[in-house]
Formats: structure tokens, C-alpha cells, sequence
């Protein structure tokens, strides 16, 4: 990333797993109001109905007892809360809504929240938050067509004062979306992944790029890379997209405090064993994310920016 470049940070919301209350209506609330007054860009909520059950238990909750949060509701609290900060999801498996009901909600939220809304979109990965509610699990060709058409059909209502369509999967006639969102021409899409799908739908579709957690500088490099070769070749102006990286954030004075802490979220978290025996999402954690003390949270962030 360039220097010269303006630096952000979001943070994620926890919206499943442990809470220090029953309800996490007051945790999130504090984070939210928190973040917007000490200079956080955006909040942002995972969007899935149900998760494995390691990711529930490493983060303190109860596999069979704590299921996510829906994520647009929260980020609508989110939005009421606040005053600056952006909302949006990482990321919504497009598959999983209609596109024009996902469209409304958007769109709804955007004018609630004065023009704050980012819709981070996805071809989903976790079969069993669809199958167990009766909803169609398609093969992944599938499901990144129906991602395409599900985005064209949601700028369409989005920017058209009356939108007609004939997709594969998707049908409008005569449909008209009101209010529209407050964002020109729209609200920001930003896609979730690293496959060259994802990448070639950045540059097609979208404004801003989220990576897979704990990526190394290197692989950061690489595909950022990728990208930006992909919209040389499409003519897209690499500079209207935002480059991000999601981590894996803890920080406290105590070095070995925080080393202990990701190492237990490891033991629980999902993922194989590397040859030493440890959890690979641990090591990668440990490489790659941002934890320790203020200062070396800093030293590996520019690692990235730098």
C-alpha cells in the first residue's frame, strides 16, 4: 500500500460468541459509540445465520447456544448510535437473499443512516447456514453467477427510476426502489476473498477489497498486485478501489498476556495442525496479526502500509 495513501481502521463487531451479559445490546452499543468518537472509520458485522462450531467456542461462546446476530439489524443499531462511522458487512453471501429484498434493506439503511451503508458481498462458504434453513446450496459456478446477477440487479434498483431485467436467475419488470440510497451513483460494494473471481469481481463490480484474515505482507503484496494488474487490463482506475486486510486484533501491555490469549482462541478456533502440532490458524495468527503492545501492533501494521 502507498504511503501516501490515507490509512483507516474499522473494527468488527461481536456479534456471536461470549458476551460479558446476557444481551449484548450494551457491549455493542459502547463499541459502537466508542469507535465514532475516537476516530474509527467503520464498523462491520459478519452476516451468516449460523457458523462452525469451533469459531463459536474460540470466541467464548457455546457451539449450539450462540449463533450470530443478523447482521443488517445490528449494523442499523450500529448506525442509530453514531454519527460518522460507515456499516457494513463482512461479507453477505448474496446467494442467501433475493436480490431485491437485500436491495430495499440497503437502500433503507443508507437514507436511516444519512449515506453510511457498504454492502461487502460474497459467494458464501459455510453450506450448513443454508441447507439447515431449507435454503439452496449451489455448486461455486453457480453461485458466483447468481452473485453477478444478484449485483446488477441491486444497482439497477438502486440508480434506475425504473429498473427492468432478464438474467439467467433473476427477473424485474417495471420495478421501482423507493427511497433511494443517499450515496452517488450508490452505495459502495466491497467483495470479500482471494480467489481471481473475487479479484475480477472487485474491478468489475466493486469499490473496495477485503481479504482473507491474517494475510502476510507478502501475500498482501501479491494480490494486491493481482488486482491492480486485472483492472489495468479492464481500464478501471485501481485508485477508486480500497485495499483492506482484516486481523486478528489484540493489544494490551502485557506481551505475554496477549500471546496467551491467542493462543487459547487457537486451540479452540478452526483449522489443521501445522508439523510442530500447533493450530495453523494459530501460527498464522501469530505471525500475522495484530497483537502485543501498542508499539508492536504499529511495527507490524507498517509492515503493510509501509
Amino acid at each position: 500500500m502507498d504511503t501516501t495513501e490515507e490509512v483507516r481502521f474499522g473494527i468488527r463487531l461481536p456479534v456471536y460468541g461470549k458476551f460479558p451479559a446476557a444481551n449484548p445490546f450494551d457491549l455493542i452499543r459502547t463499541l459502537t459509540t466508542t469507535a465514532d468518537l475516537g476516530g474509527i472509520a467503520s464498523v462491520w458485522s459478519v452476516d451468516h445465520f449460523s457458523m462452525p462450531d469451533e469459531s463459536i467456542a474460540a470466541a467464548g461462546g457455546v457451539p449450539g447456544k450462540n449463533a450470530p446476530l443478523e447482521a443488517w439489524t445490528t449494523l442499523t443499531a450500529a448506525a442509530a448510535w453514531t454519527k460518522s462511522l460507515q456499516v457494513g458487512t463482512e461479507v453477505t453471501p448474496m446467494t442467501r437473499w433475493h436480490p431485491s429484498i437485500l436491495a430495499k434493506v440497503t437502500a433503507t439503511l443508507d437514507v436511516l443512516s444519512k449515506g453510511r451503508v457498504i454492502l461487502g458481498a460474497g459467494a458464501g462458504w459455510f453450506p450448513p447456514e443454508f441447507t439447515a434453513f431449507g435454503l439452496p446450496w449451489y455448486r461455486l459456478d453457480h453461485r458466483f453467477e447468481r452473485m453477478y446477477e444478484s449485483i446488477e440487479v441491486i444497482k439497477k434498483l438502486w440508480i434506475e427510476d425504473v429498473a427492468s431485467y432478464d438474467g439467467k436467475y433473476y427477473t424485474l419488470r417495471n420495478a421501482q426502489l423507493l427511497p433511494k440510497p443517499l450515496q452517488q451513483p450508490h452505495p459502495p460494494i466491497w467483495f470479500g476473498g482471494q480467489s481471481d473471481r473475487i479479484l475480477r469481481s472487485v474491478v468489475k463490480y466493486g469499490s473496495g477489497w477485503i481479504p482473507a484474515n491474517n494475510t502476510s505482507p507478502d501475500e498482501f503484496e501479491a494480490l494486491s498486485t493481482k488486482l491492480k494488474a486485472i483492472a489495468s487490463e479492464s481500464n478501471r482506475d485501481v485508485s477508486e478501489i480500497t485495499l483492506s486486510g482484516p486481523f486478528l486484533t489484540q493489544i494490551d501491555w502485557d506481551h505475554s498476556k496477549v500471546r496467551r490469549s491467542i493462543r487459547e482462541y487457537s486451540r479452540k478456533a478452526a483449522g489443521g495442525k501445522d508439523a510442530s502440532g500447533w493450530n495453523t490458524a494459530f501460527g498464522r495468527t501469530l505471525t500475522y496479526g495484530m497483537w502485543g503492545t501498542p508499539k508492536e501492533c504499529i511495527q507490524r501494521m507498517e509492515t503493510y502500509i509501509g
